[in-house]
C-alpha cells in the first residue's frame, strides 16, 4: 500500500502504518483523536535543531523580505516615490513574519525531499486557488503561522515547485478561510480605550510594558530635543553581522506575501510625498507597533521625513537568543535600542544601550515568603514553528512536555503535594498544557491568579525554560531552579557563559531529574541555600547582564541618556 505524506491536518482514523506526518502540527488541537500519537506516527525531519542552520535560515528569511520589499511598496502604492525608510519601518514587522514562515517551510520541504523523494508517496495538496483573510498582523499570526490550513497551503505551493518524481498529487478541494467582521467588531469600551490609546501612543516616550505613565510624561520631555550626531539607523538586512545569502527559491514569493497581506495594511491611504526634516528628532516605538498599521504608518512618515525611532526591550530572550530575525530586523534596525543590561547581542549589530528597566527595579528584591507552595512555570508549546530566533522545533516541544511529567514523577508525593503549575495562556496550535498534566498527577493543583504577586510569595520557583519570568524572578531574589536542554533552547555565546554559571552555582540543571532532586534538597530551608554567598553572587552577575535593576532612582537615568540621544 502507498504510504501517504499528510502535511495539514491528520485525518480522523489515520493509520499511522501508512500515514506519515510532515511535522507534530497535524496533531494541532487534534490529540484527542490519536491517543500517544507523538510515539506511534512517523514525523518528517527537523532541519533547525542545528544552530548553525537556524541561523543561516534566519538570515534566508530576511534576504526573502528585502527582495519582496520594492515590489510590495509598488503593489500598496502603485508609482510611489516615497523613502525606502517609510516602507521598511510600515512593512518590517508583517513582512519579516511571512519572510520567517516560507525560509523554514522551505528548509523542511528541501529535507523532506531528502529523506523521502526516493519513495513512492501520495501527497494531498491544497490548490493555489485557497484564500485566506486577515484583518491584522497578530491576526495572521494566530490563525496563520499557527493554523493548519494554511500551512497545508503554503507548503503545497513549496512542494509543487520542488516535487520528486517518485511521488503522487493528489489535489483536495479548495479552502476559504475568512477573518469575521463582526466577529472583530471592537465595543463601545474597547473604543473608548483605543482612542485614548492612540493619544498616548503620539507620545515621544509612549507607555510601555512596565512604565507608568508618569513615567512616560517625563521621558518624553527629556526627547523634545534635537537628535544630533549620526544616525545609526540600518536597513533590516544590514542587522546581521554576516553577509546575507541568497535563497535561490523555485517559484516567485511575491504571491505568498499579497495572499497573506492583512486587511489593515490594505486600508492604509499613503502620502504622495514626504518633506525632509532640517532637525531630526528621536521618538520611542511602542511593541504595539508589531500590531497595529496605523500607528506604525505614523511612525513610518516619521522615518520616511527623516527623524529617528528607538525601541526598548520588553521581555526574555534579547540578546540572549542564538539568533533573531523579526526582532532584530524591526527593533535592532533603528538608532538605539533600550536593553536591560545587555551590551552585544552575537551576530547581530544594532546600537545596544543598557538602562534599568523599571519594571524589574519595582520588584527588585521584593521577594518576601518562605512558607508558600512551590510554583513551576511552564511556557508556550506551539506545534508550527513560527519563529527564527532559538525557540524548540516542534519535535523538541514534544520532550519539552515529556520532561515535565519527568519532573514531577522524580519529585515525589510529599513535594507534589505542595506544588503548583502554572500553564502557558492559551495559544491557537499548542500542546496541550495543564489539561495534558494534571490528569497524571492528581495532587497537582493549578497556580492562578497574577502571577508576580504568587512569584514574590513563593517558597521555592522552578522554571523549564529561560524567560521573561525567569529575569523578573532573579531581579526579585525568589528562589528558583531552572532545568532545560541547551540544544532545544540554544543561546548566544556569551548566555552560554552566563548559563554555566548558574549551573555551578547549582540554579540551573540539565535535566529535570536532578532539578527535582534539587528542589527536595532545599524545600524544607530554601532561603538559606539561595541567599548564600555563592548563589547571591551568581544572580547578581546574571542580574548585571539581563536584569539590570537601579539601586536608586531609576528616571534620572533614562533621563541623562534620551537627552544626549
Amino acid at each position: 500500500m502507498t504510504k501517504i505524506l499528510v502535511l495539514g491536518a491528520m485525518p480522523e482514523g489515520a493509520d499511522p502504518r501508512n500515514c506519515l506526518a510532515a511535522g507534530p502540527w497535524c496533531f494541532a488541537n487534534r490529540e484527542y483523536l490519536f491517543p500517544d500519537w507523538e510515539k506511534r506516527f512517523t514525523f518528517g525531519p527537523d532541519p533547525l535543531r542545528d544552530p548553525d542552520c537556524l541561523k543561516l535560515c534566519a538570515r534566508q528569511a530576511l534576504s526573502i523580505y528585502a527582495e519582496a520589499l520594492p515590489a510590495l511598496a509598488a503593489e500598496l502604492c502603485p508609482g510611489n516615490t516615497l523613502p525606502r525608510s517609510y516602507w521598511e519601518t510600515l512593512l518590517t514587522p508583517w513582512g519579516t513574519n511571512i519572510a520567517q514562515q516560507i525560509a523554514e517551510r522551505w528548509a523542511r520541504v528541501t529535507a523532506m525531499n531528502r529523506l523521502w523523494g526516493h519513495e513512492p508517496l501520495r501527497v494531498p495538496l491544497l490548490p493555489q486557488q485557497c484564500s485566506f483573510s486577515f484583518a491584522a498582523e497578530h491576526d495572521f499570526t494566530l490563525h496563520g503561522a499557527l493554523n493548519a490550513a494554511f500551512n497545508h497551503w503554503l507548503l503545497s505551493r513549496l512542494l509543487e515547485a520542488a516535487w520528486p518524481k517518485a511521488w503522487q498529487k493528489e489535489i483536495l478541494s479548495p479552502v476559504n478561510e475568512r477573518c469575521d467582521p463582526q466577529k472583530n467588531r471592537p465595543t463601545l469600551k474597547a473604543c473608548l480605550r483605543q482612542g485614548a490609546r492612540s493619544l498616548a501612543l503620539r507620545l515621544p516616550c509612549p507607555p510601555l510594558k512596565g512604565i507608568s505613565l508618569a513615567q512616560s510624561l517625563r521621558f518624553s520631555l527629556a526627547l523634545l530635543h534635537t537628535s544630533g550626531g549620526k544616525d545609526h539607523s540600518l536597513s533590516p538586512e544590514a542587522v546581521f553581522e554576516e553577509a546575507m545569502p541568497r535563497i535561490a527559491l523555485p517559484l516567485p514569493v511575491l504571491p505568498i506575501f499579497l495572499a497573506t497581506l492583512p486587511q489593515s495594511l490594505r486600508a492604509l491611504e499613503h502620502p504622495r510625498t514626504l518633506r525632509a526634516t532640517r532637525a531630526p528628532r528621536l521618538r520611542i516605538a511602542s511593541i504595539r507597533a508589531y500590531e497595529d498599521a496605523q500607528y506604525r504608518q505614523q511612525l513610518a512618515v516619521w522615518r520616511g521625513q527623516g527623524h529617528r525611532l528607538m525601541y526598548a526591550q520588553h521581555g526574555a530572550g534579547y540578546g540572549q537568543t542564538v539568533t533573531g530575525c523579526q526582532t532584530a530586523a524591526v527593533e535592532y534596525s533603528q538608532h538605539a535600542f533600550i536593553t536591560w543590561g545587555w551590551r552585544r547581542h552575537t551576530g547581530l549589530r544594532g546600537n545596544f544601550i543598557p538602562l534599568p528597566y523599571p519594571q524589574l527595579t519595582r520588584i527588585a528584591d521584593k521577594h518576601h515568603g518562605d512558607t508558600g507552595d512551590l510554583i513551576f512555570v511552564g511556557t508556550e508549546m506551539p506545534l508550527f514553528p513560527y519563529r527564527l530566533d532559538g525557540w524548540p522545533t516542534p519535535l523538541q516541544v514534544l520532550d519539552y512536555r515529556r520532561d515535565k511529567a519527568r519532573f514531577f514523577t522524580a519529585l515525589g508525593d510529599t513535594l507534589r503535594d505542595r506544588s503548583l503549575y502554572r500553564p502557558y495562556f492559551s495559544v491557537p496550535g499548542s500542546l496541550m498544557d495543564a489539561d495534558w498534566l494534571l490528569p497524571q498527577f492528581s495532587q497537582l493543583r493549578l497556580c492562578t491568579g497574577p502571577l508576580t504577586e504568587r512569584l514574590l510569595s513563593c517558597r521555592l520557583l522552578v522554571l523549564d525554560h529561560p524567560g521573561t519570568t525567569m529575569l523578573e524572578a532573579l531581579a526579585a531574589n525568589v528562589p528558583m531552579l531552572l532545568y532545560w536542554s541547551r540544544q532545544a533552547w540554544p543561546l548566544a555565546q556569551k548566555s552560554e557563559i552566563m548559563l554555566d554559571e548558574l549551573a555551578d552555582a547549582g540554579i540551573w540543571h540539565p535535566t529535570p531529574e536532578k532539578a527535582a532532586t534539587a528542589a527536595k534538597r532545599v524545600f524544607d530551608h530554601p532561603s538559606t541555600w539561595w541567599k548564600s554567598v555563592t548563589v547571591q553572587a551568581t544572580r547578581r552577575r546574571y542580574c548585571a547582564e539581563y536584569a539590570l535593576t537601579a539601586r536608586n532612582d531609576e528616571n534620572r537615568q533614562w533621563i541623562e541618556t534620551l537627552r544626549k540621544l
